[in-house]
């Protein structure tokens, strides 16, 4: 009798299940949110989305929620239609698409209503006929953050990815154009370029580091995530690899405006995070005056 009790509890114990992406509260044990006071900017390859249907839309529209932050630049976007539904269950914010027709490497920002407004008529693609270089142009877009009144030059970047010397030169090629950009035409704005810029930024040689020359200027550039870059693995953007690839790199009036840079790790409190959301993890940064 004491074994068929035994059997019928073990037969009927259920496995727990996994936490719901649709519970507001899923991911706040895993994110620091951003604040009214600061002006919080954050880049996240999405990796295809939606990586696994619908179900990516709710998890991703949860976890920007949880982020709290006042920007967000999407990489990899592979469905206008699916990030036009994640708009929708994430009432106060609004979504900016720019399909590349190029499958699911489209680029997309996410602005939170209350705390930023679109400069009018101020998006446009950069390096439209340089497809070596950039094989995915460049979504510039003004913003003004209200409560900091302050305007900002954003630039979505998704370079070139894969190892190998023509990659390497082609990440590069990028790299010196667009700061020949940036030097010319946006000299006098407060500039964040962010996303997968598919590289390191710690190595000390061009041959290893395609970003060195904004490294080398150091009065107008800073990586804001250098010292992610420099520390453990464990706080790295891709995690599988490992690597640190995503940054976000800001002109030299912004570096006084830094309060902090962080990469969001969710997987702990969403353990299907990277069948349903993504291979990479948000990059943020705060600015505050």
């Amino acid at each position: 009798m004491l074994i068929g009790a035994l059997f019928a509890m073990v037969s009927c114990r259920k496995d727990p299940l996994p936490p719901s992406p649709e519970d507001p509260e899923v991911f706040a044990a895993c994110v620091i949110p951003g604040t009214p006071a600061t002006l919080d900017i954050a880049t996240f390859n999405v990796e295809g989305f939606p990586k696994n249907g619908h179900i990516s839309v709710v998890a991703l529209s949860s976890l920007l929620k949880a982020m709290d932050v006042d920007v967000i630049a999407l990489q990899e976007v592979a469905s206008e239609a699916d990030f036009n539904r994640m708009i929708t269950l994430m009432p106060g914010w609004t979504g900016e698409f720019y399909d590349i027709d190029n499958d699911q490497w489209n680029l997309a920002y996410i602005f939170k209503k209350s705390e930023t407004e679109v400069v009018a008529n101020s998006d446009q693609l950069l390096f439209t006929d340089d497809a070596r270089a950039f094989p995915r142009p460049p979504f510039e877009i003004f913003i003004r953050h209200k409560p900091l009144n302050l305007e900002v030059c954003l630039i979505n970047l998704h370079l070139k990815c894969c190892g190998g010397e023509d990659n390497e030169k082609r990440r590069r090629e990028a790299s010196v154009k667009l700061k020949d950009y940036l030097d010319q035409s946006r000299y006098d704005d407060h500039v964040v370029v962010l996303g997968d810029f598919n590289d390191e930024i710690t190595g000390t040689s061009s041959s290893e580091n395609p970003f060195l020359n904004f490294i080398q200027d150091p009065e107008d550039y800073t990586f804001a995530d250098m010292e992610i870059a420099r520390g453990s693995a464990l706080w790295w953007s891709y995690p599988d690899y490992p690597s640190h690839i995503d940054h976000i790199l800001l002109t030299g009036g912004l570096v006084p405006l830094v309060d902090t840079t962080l990469v969001i790790k969710a997987s702990p409190c969403y353990p299907e995070y990277n069948t349903n959301l993504s291979d990479h993890r948000p990059v943020v940064v705060r600015l505050r005056r």
